[in-house]
């Protein structure tokens, strides 16, 4: 089974941030739960796909059944998988919110250089490879991705989820670098970004909402408040008065509040507990 994944959504942050030429692409989340099903995934939205990712879900011998996640590149020579030989496999690294991905030698080596595969995830009979670190929690994990853009590396990150039993797994989003042969951090954008002020813009705790306030007659601006993983958890229109979000909307401590008002932000970390 086929499934191409298309970005929904795609914004650089390159106007504002020194540090960041960073493309975020949204895709509607995608679930693999047939054995042999695939999507292939355009990393840098050039329309040519990067990579693919495959289950494998009770394969083998009728006494022995092998659940496996494994991402292929469409390019072997050039692409890359953040990773390391662990075992018997080349193994895709689960990266947290954060962590780096850059040009380190020593940490490409997610794929196999003779099979053209990197492993994400494996289970012999139900029982997990111990090498394999997509186990629990299971929740979200970004794999860090590098690919070759005239004759320099682009790197960038992709967001999925592991189901417990190890026979499915979901795409979310990802995101990439777009200057060349520059490093990234794992995460939603706005994760690696310092809190930026926006004049006038300021928020307090009322009750059990956070209250957002801004100066009398400013513009329309667009509101996103998203979880420490970098999920959207809200989003709406700011059009005049105070714009309010429920403390109880995460189970988080500290959520990203970013207030876009024509070419101005305002990052915001706020604590809920």
């Amino acid at each position: 089974m086929l499934n191409k994944l298309h970005a929904a959504l795609a914004f650089s942050l390159a106007s504002f941030a020194v540090q960041a030429q960073y493309v975020y692409l949204d895709f509607q989340d995608t679930t693999l739960d047939v054995n042999g099903q695939f999507v292939d995934i355009d990393l840098n939205n050039d329309t040519a796909y990067d990579f693919r990712f495959t289950l494998l879900r009770d394969t083998g011998t009728t006494s022995t059944m092998i659940d496996a996640a494994i991402i292929s590149p469409f390019d072997s020579v050039t692409s890359g998988i953040f990773g390391q030989q662990r075992g018997l496999f080349h193994y895709a690294d689960r990266l947290e919110v954060g962590d780096l991905i850059a040009s380190s030698a020593s940490a490409w080596q997610g794929m196999s250089p003779s099979d053209e595969y990197g492993t994400i995830d494996y289970r012999f009979d139900s029982v997990h490879d111990p090498y394999s670190q997509w186990q629990a929690p299971y929740t979200d994990g970004f794999l860090g991705a590098r690919i070759q853009k005239d004759g320099a590396y682009i790197y960038g990150w992709i967001r999925l989820e592991m189901a417990a039993d190890g026979k499915s797994f979901t795409l979310k989003d990802c995101a990439y670098q777009e200057k060349a042969d520059s490093s990234m951090e794992a995460g939603h954008l706005w994760i690696g970004l310092d809190d930026l002020g926006l004049q006038g813009y300021a928020w307090l705790s009322v009750g059990e909402h956070i209250q957002l306030q801004r100066p009398a007659h400013s513009d329309h601006a667009s509101v996103q408040v998203f979880s420490s993983l970098g999920q959207l958890l809200l989003e709406g229109q700011w059009v005049d008065g105070d714009w309010a979000f429920p403390s109880s909307l995460s189970r988080d401590r500290v959520v990203i509040l970013h207030v876009q008002e024509g070419d101005k932000h305002w990052i915001q970390r706020i604590p809920l507990r």
